[in-house]
């Protein structure tokens, strides 16, 4: 079996742009090829136009690879970080990820204590100022995006300084009154999450840095299930080993920027900073594709059971959920699949995870891919990525 270190010596070996990482004797190399051409387009154009010095790393999995896998890069020839410097991209650049750390939390949440049971007010310690109304959301429905709480991912929900510590966050919650009924309509809450992250701890302090610390920890623990020891959450530290990061428009983040993804007591909903080689092992173990996998009950519980009710407050169809992964069906020639997947946004950094679902075939997942950017849309990147390997071998790029 492919070991990380030997994986990232591998890695680290190569310098062409369009270098991929994988087993001697994949076979399924066709559509590996067409996504590292589409990326490269993405970074060259970028670069032309905007005079973005872009950076993706794409990890992909298919059944050629078994428990290894694929690192794309593109833009690695001109990348640098928030201060002009020149900044190699490999497979342990860090990269913020934004709200796919919600699915870290999750696991977080099973491996201490398993499925998700009982009310936020009996998680959380007498320190914990809430209403009522907080106290009894259940961790259930915050982890299924049925909180009862208003959809924040846009902003100008709550009051600007609310989540820049623990006190602030709590002093609000002590009077807040939820919105909607819990369980009965889908919301997207990026501080239901939040708070989620801190009753997997029974966090019942106000000090913000010793939660940062002891979810980091918690993070570094489920982590080394998987191998991957370069993840954590961000610290200020980090900034020299960042790509720049880029806005919608593409336009840099300032160097004054502090390039902290979230307020700290956010972290657990979206402060994750990781890297290609340990996202590509975390792709894994959520495909059933490391030992053990396949009969791995927090991942089952995690992935097997969907919910989908109607919106809170937009109009349309909310989308069929897990217990932090969402469900799209997928249409490809040969047939429609559904894909797992969990994407995320913040200031200056984007990124996307999906796989094929598995769960009850017996069987690990067959296809999978991840996204890591400085600003381009790792969602479009990452779907795109999926139909491709979902194609069938004889269709043409």
């Amino acid at each position: 079996m492919l070991t990380r270190r030997t994986f990232l010596q591998g890695c680290t070996s190569l310098a062409a742009s369009a270098m991929v990482c994988a087993r001697a004797g994949a076979v399924n190399g066709e559509p590996i090829r067409t996504i590292q051409n589409r990326i490269d387009r993405l970074c060259r154009r970028a670069l032309n136009e905007r005079d973005a010095r872009a950076a993706i790393v794409v990890g992909v999995v298919t059944p050629d690879t078994g428990s290894s896998g694929q690192l794309l890069f593109a833009g690695r020839d001109t990348l640098v970080n928030p201060f002009g410097d020149k900044l190699v991209l490999d497979a342990r650049t860090p990269f913020a990820i934004g709200s796919t750390s919600k699915v870290f939390t999750s696991g977080i949440h099973y491996m201490l204590h398993g499925p998700y049971e009982g009310r936020l007010g009996t998680w959380l310690g007498s320190r914990m100022t809430m209403s009522t109304g907080v106290a009894d959301l259940q961790l259930r429905n915050l982890a299924i995006y049925e909180p009862g709480l208003a959809q924040d991912n846009k902003g100008g929900v709550y009051p600007p300084d609310m989540m820049r510590s623990l006190r602030n966050l709590f002093d609000y919650m002590a009077h807040f009154v939820p919105p909607y009924e819990q369980g009965a309509c889908y919301a997207y809450s990026n501080i239901g999450w939040a708070l989620l992250s801190m009753a997997s701890l029974r966090l019942n302090s106000l000090d913000t840095e010793a939660f940062v610390t002891e979810y980091d920890q918690r993070l570094k623990q489920f982590c080394s299930r998987f191998d991957a020891s370069d993840t954590s959450v961000f610290h200020p530290d980090m900034k020299p080993r960042l790509p720049i990061g880029y806005n919608r428009r593409l336009e840099p983040l300032p160097a004054r920027n502090p390039y902290r993804p979230s307020f700290p007591p956010g972290y657990g909903s979206g402060g994750i900073v990781s890297t290609g080689a340990d996202m590509l092992r975390y792709l894994l173990y959520n495909m059933g594709r490391l030992p053990g996998g396949v009969t791995d009950r927090a991942l089952a519980y995690q992935q097997t059971e969907t919910f989908q009710v109607p919106p809170c407050s937009t109009a349309g169809r909310a989308p069929r959920t897990s217990y932090g992964w969402f469900h799209v069906p997928v249409q490809t020639p040969s047939g429609s699949a559904v894909v797992l997947n969990k994407n995320g946004g913040v200031r200056g950094f984007t990124s996307w995870m999906g796989f094929t679902s598995w769960q009850g075939s017996g069987a690990a997942a067959t296809q999978g891919a991840f996204v890591l950017s400085n600003g381009l849309r790792s969602t479009r990147i990452g779907m795109n990525a999926m139909r491709e390997l979902l194609a069938p071998l004889d269709q043409p790029p």
